[in-house]
């Protein structure tokens, strides 16, 4: 997919997922209680509609957004057809997933990245239109952090065995922030296309803090300062 082009996202998307965001970070449900060992019947999510004719699929999806049950399925949608537009790939989305049987570290309201994708691996192999190269980028509100705990926490977790990543906006709220809403879905999006550029096109890390791409991401000031492509627009 390295030959394929990479456009800005429309503003009228960015507000539409601010929105949302902010919908579903109101609404967003207590963590379950089940411990990760539990067997859990995890229910299949509904796919949305591609927005493509039917006649012109292009093939296995490169990737599907995949929303847990606290993130809003339209604003999954809304990331889907932005990062589509911008890397020309077929990005699609599904409805929320069911509840997975995810318990977070004890004594937090933080969960293991890993325990998402082990939980939700029966979901993957059932979505529709998938090969084995097809890219799978989980949403959720939840705060993450690997199971090391190396660090705080983590904005994105990515497993190159599954090809699954998730990114999380529980750390991407600001106090102070003027517009929160715009600001947490500018950073969700960012997290989002480092994601895919690293997963499915190879791209490297960079020490410019100006290259979408730049690493390490500390903070959300590393993470506001960074820029929106790789490689980054030269000034003139």
């Amino acid at each position: 997919m390295s030959s394929k082009r990479y456009f800005h996202h429309p503003l009228y998307a960015l507000f539409l997922i601010s929105a949302l965001l902010s919908a579903c970070a109101a609404n967003q449900p207590e963590p379950p209680a089940k411990p990760i060992a539990e067997t859990a019947t995890v229910s299949e999510p509904a796919v949305s509609e591609p927005s493509l004719p039917a006649d012109e699929k292009p093939g296995p999806v490169d990737v599907y957004i995949l929303p847990l049950d606290d993130f809003s399925d339209d604003a999954a949608v809304e990331v889907a057809k932005i990062v589509g537009r911008e890397f020309g790939i077929w990005a699609k989305a599904s409805l929320p997933l069911g509840a997975l049987a995810i318990q977070a570290f004890p004594g937090t309201r933080q969960f293991a990245a890993e325990d998402i994708f082990e939980q939700a691996r029966a979901v993957m192999r059932r979505l529709p239109e998938t090969d084995p190269n097809t890219h799978f980028v989980f949403l959720t509100n939840r705060d993450i952090n690997s199971r090391t705990r190396n660090f705080r926490f983590q904005f994105s977790h990515h497993d190159r065995v599954c090809r699954c990543s998730v990114i999380s906006t529980a750390r991407m709220h600001q106090p102070g922030d003027r517009n929160a809403n715009q600001a947490a879905a500018t950073r969700l999006l960012k997290m989002t296309k480092r994601a895919i550029g690293e997963m499915d096109f190879g791209w490297t890390r960079s020490a410019d803090i100006k290259d979408l791409m730049y690493a390490p991401i500390m903070s959300l000031d590393d993470l506001d300062a960074i820029g929106d492509r790789h490689p980054p627009i030269p000034l003139r």
